[in-house]
């Protein structure tokens, strides 16, 4: 009898917790969203959320590109690490056979290492993805990673598709 009120009580606070805790994810993302934005955790500077930036959902500052590691699959915000996301590559979406795709942003957790891709928004540094783009097709290493986990991180050939996407030239 005293085992099961045990296990029913721990239920409880476990249930508790799990839906306190959707709450405040809850709170935290309305409380962005209708302050038109958040502080920057990297650059420190304020990254505005409006329609102007051409995707439904900011997960990064468009200034200086890191992100916040937040999520373990997209929008779940159950990432226990919190660390500082840095931007270390581009790639193409894919799109499927023979079509190419738009570029997309190659974070890396500075905390624990997990690797992340997401989409470019309008209003993005468009000089500073071109000096990421060129840090890092000059870092063998890190290609041979990515590719490990099959992300092709753009190279010298791509670099007039970048400058397409980027500049429309």
């Amino acid at each position: 009898m005293w085992l099961v009120f045990c296990e029913a009580r721990f239920f409880v606070k476990y249930r508790n917790e799990y839906f306190d805790n959707e709450k405040k994810k809850r709170q935290e993302w309305k409380k962005e969203h209708d302050a038109g934005g958040f502080k920057c955790s990297h650059c420190k500077q304020w990254v505005v959320i409006n329609s102007y930036m051409g995707t439904v959902n900011r997960n990064h500052c468009n200034i200086c590109l890191w992100s916040k590691h937040v999520d373990e699959n997209k929008g779940d915000r159950k990432a226990e690490c919190h660390g500082g996301m840095r931007p270390i590559g581009l790639t193409f979406k894919h799109e499927g056979t023979g079509r190419q795709g738009e570029i997309m942003l190659i974070h890396e957790c500075a905390g624990c290492g997990v690797i992340s891709i997401n989409r470019i928004a309008a209003d993005d540094d468009n000089e500073m993805l071109l000096a990421i783009y060129r840090e890092s097709h000059s870092n063998q290493n890190r290609q041979d990673s990515l590719s490990a986990q099959h992300i092709r991180i753009l190279t010298l050939e791509d670099e007039s598709e970048v400058n397409v996407q980027l500049f429309g030239r």
